[in-house]
């Protein structure tokens, strides 16, 4: 899939120069998906987002009990195995620190998002209104969370992704039979600004989570 990037028109020969094209459908740049994204990177906007999914990346959906009325409640989150993070060359090199698009190919659900394409985000509020934009006492700060189909109250993405069991850190078959990847139909790469976690099951997570397109 494409990466939209953001062009000015006195910019746009020499983004052609590098391999970009023109969607006039979308009215927008990209590059496609075989060119290496550091040759674009003066167009791609880093401070807004720090992770680039490719297709096919997922929705995946489970349930957890609600921390304030106990009831049960549908919990999703966005997952992908084949991401590039923007990041830090060498972490260990004080003197070079540089970024770059770093490719990275375990499975990840993608944690506490501060920014998600707006392309996508409509698309999972029209199936899931119950995750949307909200504050976390936890973090002091707001991001893209499931909130209580029954009272409305955040479910934070610390228990859903970091507790052992929790709806998106499964440490079983069992509990991986319990989450289902919905593939996300779209056009372009998605972008966002989360955390990742790798699980030393993945392999299991993507043998025996429950298998769904979108329709």
């Amino acid at each position: 899939m494409p990466l939209k990037i953001n062009v000015s028109y006195s910019e746009k020969e020499e983004a052609k120069s590098k391999g970009a094209f023109w969607d006039t459908d979308s009215k927008t740049w990209y590059v496609p998906k075989h060119k290496n994204y550091n040759d674009f990177i003066q167009w791609i906007d880093n401070e807004k987002f720090s992770i680039i999914a490719k297709k096919p990346f997922h929705i995946a959906l489970n349930k957890r009990g609600c921390w304030k009325c106990n009831e049960i409640t549908d919990v999703v989150a966005l997952a992908s195995n084949n991401f590039y993070e923007f990041d830090y060359i060498n972490e260990d090199d004080d003197d070079n620190m540089t970024k770059e698009w770093l490719k990275q190919d375990y499975f990840t659900f993608f944690s506490i998002p501060e920014y998600i394409d707006k392309e996508i985000i409509d698309l999972i509020q029209e199936r899931f209104p119950f995750y949307k934009y909200g504050y976390s006492k936890t973090i002091d700060g707001k991001y893209w969370a499931n909130h209580c189909q029954n009272c409305n109250a955040l479910q934070g993405d610390f228990f859903n992704h970091n507790e052992p069991g929790g709806a998106f850190s499964p440490m079983s078959i069992e509990e991986c039979k319990e989450i289902t990847l919905i593939e996300v139909p779209s056009k372009f790469d998605l972008t966002l600004s989360a955390g990742t976690g790798w699980s030393s099951i993945e392999d299991m997570i993507l043998k025996y989570c429950k298998k769904k397109e979108w329709k």
